[in-house]
């Protein structure tokens, strides 16, 4: 295959594995601090041993991201509890719609505290992706899931965050960064857990979340932003806010709100927009030519 090819298949298999996360969490039957705990610890361990393997010298590469790794970790770490406490408050599609304006709050921030210029698409998918939520949220208000799309909302903040700090922090190690959020996972769920939440089944799902799927996925979606553009990578991560919904309705029967899917739907196009019109002004270019 082509690099091209590789950097598809790369984020097609991230996609679908990081799809998983929402439905591990549910197949688990842990509630509360339970998962985030299992998931922080499981990621701590998992993401640690990838970096020893990758890079060799692993104290070199915590001193290289210096006080900046605990931040990012932290960061992450607020993410990975939200995200875990969302899925359990209210419905899967909720929560992944909600998270897909993660890019358009990245615009955000990155206006904010990069003072880069906000096109105006991004405004027109600003207006749009709140116009969504607000769809979203009202038929929250009848189901009894609005806590769960504002922690959803949280997740989507904080990840975007953290996009801005690798971005002008661009030496940082994702894989350690990972692993720093695991630590802080587990850190901010360790005051509200009891030794009789867990039980075998849930340790086991949340072993194979924490040690394989979770980091494989984000270890495929980081090689594959190296390979293809980042309108391809925002288009194809995508698929993430189906195939997860199926999967749970599958299993557990779980139907999303009218509302969802009105709301979900001005969310998709709001970001899809950005991604389609850059891979569209990309085709447009003229070919480079060859000198004679």
């Amino acid at each position: 295959m082509t690099q091209h090819e590789k950097g598809l298949t790369y984020i097609l298999v991230a996609a679908i594995l990081m799809s998983l996360d929402a439905v591990f969490i549910r197949l688990s039957g842990l509630h509360g601090f339970a998962p985030s705990f299992l998931f922080g610890v499981f990621s701590l361990i998992s993401m640690t041993l990838l970096t020893r393997i990758t890079e060799g010298n692993l104290l070199a590469v915590m001193k290289n991201g210096g006080f900046m790794l605990l931040v990012s970790g932290a960061i992450m770490g607020v993410s990975g509890t939200a995200f875990t406490l969302a899925v359990q408050k209210t419905t899967v599609a909720n929560v992944l719609l909600i998270m897909s304006i993660t890019p358009i709050l990245s615009a955000i921030f990155s206006w904010i505290f990069l003072k880069e210029r906000l096109q105006r698409q991004t405004l027109y998918a600003i207006l749009l992706s709140m116009i969504g939520i607000f769809v979203i949220v009202k038929g929250s208000l009848a189901t009894g899931g609005l806590v769960g799309d504002l922690i959803a909302l949280v997740c989507s903040l904080a990840v975007s965050a953290n996009f801005i700090v690798w971005r002008k922090y661009k030496h940082l190690n994702r894989s350690l960064v990972v692993g720093a959020g695991g630590l802080f996972i587990a850190l901010f769920a360790t005051p509200f857990i009891h030794v009789g939440q867990f039980d075998r089944h849930g340790i086991l799902v949340m072993m194979v979340m924490g040690l394989f799927t979770a980091p494989v996925g984000r270890m495929f979606n980081a090689m594959a932003t190296r390979m293809i553009s980042a309108p391809e990578v925002s288009l194809i991560s995508q698929i993430k806010i189906v195939i997860a919904p199926v999967i749970i309705w599958a299993i557990f029967s779980e139907i999303p709100s009218q509302e969802t899917y009105i709301g979900g739907s001005l969310i998709l196009i709001a970001a899809l927009g950005q991604p389609l019109f850059k891979l569209y002004q990309i085709k447009r270019q003229p070919a480079p030519t060859i000198a004679e």
